[in-house]
């Protein structure tokens, strides 16, 4: 499909506003005054969680048939955002749907009242039919919320084990379980085992999860085959992330356009650096989305919309980050969840109308290329590999992926996929989602790796690739010290204590096995006394380099003499490609992209509350000049200040803090 080369901005409408004659005379106005700045608008079908009865679709299908119009008459696309196909949660119970049929249970039999089983042939029928209501509205769009999902409907957290879908799973593996000798089994059995008993259940989760959407699918088209279907989707690794078929049965015969939105958490900003974590799940998502998708609006999400929990500046500038993440615009819901005014949240339209014009220059500069640079190494399957030998579902749905976020943190650029990665990050047990070939594939590029991960790489019979091997562990007094390695350059001798005492992690002391490998930080204790290698790095036989970091790997490398250090390997782990990165020592995010000549260009975040100045920026290859773009748009040139071997090295003289800037080679 062609690529939209503006941004789109939609906002999100609760059914207060809507179903409200008042209400929704304030909000007509409201967009007039915002004309531009807005380009469609979504109708919450309900404002509590669980799904409602068919009556109440009816009903409210009936109003919004008369409401659609009123927008479109703005020259918005206006459509129906479907808040709940499953359920969420319990909430509201004695409005909600109450049907006798299979509500969502967990492998211990509990269930969730307010959610209801997609297997259930009874609740298929029943989302047809609602999603025919709609679809009769005449609406340009439906969403599907993120309530189609298979784990998180609380009470409950993995989902569904009821008999129905544990004798579609049976059929599946040709072998009969029950709940108690399926749970025992996940955690049971040699590690090889574990993982492909999981595996076989994520790709039952992903079948469910793709023949429902062929079904709304389905219905929509007895009623309208040209309606649009999106669905909005969080980082849930349980679901299998079967992105790619569900878009083709949203897609259906005539291959309509889908949409998407990525989502998920940071609804206040109490915690400011949980926006660079939502855009990191976000870029996750969107790179399981399939390239034929265009629009892809990230979530802004403001949840329980009290004005003050967020600044007026934050979703704007989210905006800005996510689509630097990889989406093509962003999804608005900032509004209230009750019928009183809304005149305390317009001052959020301000600031992103200011954002307006700056948010359609990224989404000419970047389009739908892939982020590049450090790729945390994962697979549909990914979630197989949480918790073996014990219950796996104590496993966070989030476990381990966040093992990139400080790297972000100190100026080097993420990759969400294996297309765009020059470095892989192993962590834990993530390898053993991967074959043998995929496994000496990623060990023939740039490496790091957490002690964990070089155990499992050596346990597997990769050994003679990895270049050390875990010595023992130490669960105290343990402080990094950096060596004469060149790597370290002139912070050799500098020292980092991360205090185990007080942020509990435990170090691997390290072995080398090979005459090549080199140890570039030592452990000593309080007293200076010498423990033996927490890192090293070594280059194989594959032409591979690898790092492996024994203390504190993924966090607590904030100093000075540990961000160059980090650098320096990633420059060396890539082979001087790493595609671009911040030099100087500031906090500053990035994400890098390609234009559509293949040019680099990138996306700057000052994540701090200081000014920062003078901040370097190297950017591989031989190129003379860039272009800073600032979110009013006004447009600066950088000329090259210098080479740094392979790279470019361009100054921007100041950021403000949480600024956001774009640089381009236009």
């Amino acid at each position: 499909m062609e690529m939209q080369m503006r941004s789109r901005i939609s906002l999100r409408v609760s059914t207060y506003f809507w179903t409200s004659p008042q209400r929704c005379g304030e909000l007509l106005t409201l967009l007039k005054n915002y004309k531009g700045v807005i380009d469609e608008v979504a109708f919450f079908t309900g404002f509590t969680h669980p799904p409602v009865p068919l009556k109440v679709i009816e009903e409210r299908a009936g109003i919004l048939e008369k409401v659609i119009p009123e927008f479109k008459a703005l020259g918005l696309s206006s459509g129906i955002n479907h808040l709940a196909t499953f359920g969420h949660l319990d909430e509201n119970l004695e409005n909600s749907l109450n049907e006798p049929w299979q509500r969502m249970m967990d492998i211990d039999g509990n269930i969730s009242k307010g959610c209801y089983c997609p297997l259930d042939p009874d609740f298929r029928k029943y989302i047809a039919k609602a999603y025919i209501l709609l679809a009769k509205a005449k609406p340009d769009f439906i969403w599907i919320d993120d309530d189609f999902r298979m784990e998180s409907h609380g009470p409950v957290s993995h989902c569904c084990f009821c008999d129905r879908c544990i004798a579609r799973f049976s059929e599946e593996t040709g072998r009969t379980w029950t709940r108690g000798s399926l749970k025992k089994s996940f955690y049971s059995g040699s590690i090889d085992e574990q993982v492909c008993l999981r595996k076989k259940w994520l790709e039952h989760n992903r079948r469910i999860l793709s023949d429902i959407a062929s079904e709304i699918r389905s219905a929509v088209d007895t009623v309208d085959s040209s309606i649009p279907l999106g669905l909005m989707s969080a980082e849930l690794l349980y679901g299998g992330l079967g992105f790619d078929r569900i878009w083709k049965e949203l897609a259906g015969p005539k291959n309509i356009k889908v949409m998407w939105r990525p989502g998920g958490g940071f609804y206040t900003d109490y915690a400011p650096l949980e926006m660079l974590q939502k855009a990191h799940t976000i870029g996750r998502q969107v790179s399981w989305i399939p390239q034929e998708v265009c629009d892809i609006q990230s979530e802004i999400e403001n949840f329980p919309y009290q004005k003050l929990k967020k600044s007026i500046l934050v979703p704007a500038l989210e905006c800005a980050v996510y689509i630097g993440a990889g989406c093509t615009g962003a999804a608005l819901n900032i509004f209230g969840i009750s019928s009183d005014p809304f005149q305390e949240y317009v001052p959020y339209f301000e600031k992103v109308k200011e954002f307006r014009n700056f948010y359609d220059y990224e989404v000419k500069a970047f389009g739908r290329s892939s982020c590049e640079g450090i790729w945390f190494a994962m697979n549909r399957d990914y979630y197989s590999t949480l918790a073996l030998n014990s219950d796996w579902f104590t496993a966070s749905p989030w476990a381990g992926i966040g093992a990139v976020n400080e790297i972000a943190e100190i100026g080097l650029p993420l990759a969400y996929s294996k297309d765009g990665a020059f470095v892989s990050v192993l962590s834990g047990d993530n390898i053993l989602s991967f074959s043998k070939e995929e496994i000496l594939k990623i060990l023939s590029g740039g490496v790091i790796a957490d002690a964990r991960a070089l155990a499992r790489l050596n346990e597997t019979g990769m050994s003679e690739y990895t270049g050390f091997e875990v010595l023992y562990l130490r669960e105290q007094d343990t402080v990094e010290v950096l060596t004469e390695d060149e790597i370290n350059g002139d912070f050799a001798g500098w020292h980092r204590d991360c205090r185990q005492s007080f942020w509990q992690e435990t170090a691997y002391v390290l072995k080398p096995t090979n005459n090549k490998s080199r140890v570039i930080s030592e452990a000593i204790d309080f007293a200076d006394k010498k423990i033996g290698p927490v890192g090293g790095i070594f280059e194989n036989k594959l032409s591979g380099r690898i790092a492996v970091l024994g203390y504190y790997p993924w966090r607590n490398f904030h100093s000075l003499a540990k961000t160059t250090q980090m650098k320096s390997i990633f420059r060396w782990l890539s082979k001087e490609t790493i595609p671009a990165y911040i030099q100087s020592f500031h906090k500053i995010a990035l994400w890098c992209r390609r234009d559509a000549k293949g040019r680099t260009c990138l996306l700057l975040l000052n994540a701090s509350l200081d000014r920062s100045e003078k901040i370097k920026v190297c950017v591989c290859g031989n190129i003379e000049r860039m272009t800073l773009v600032r979110t009013d748009c006004h447009r600066e040139l950088l000329k090259s200040s210098g080479r740094d071997q392979g790279y470019s090295v361009f100054e921007i003289k100041e950021m403000n803090p949480w600024e956001v800037v774009l640089l381009t080679q236009d």
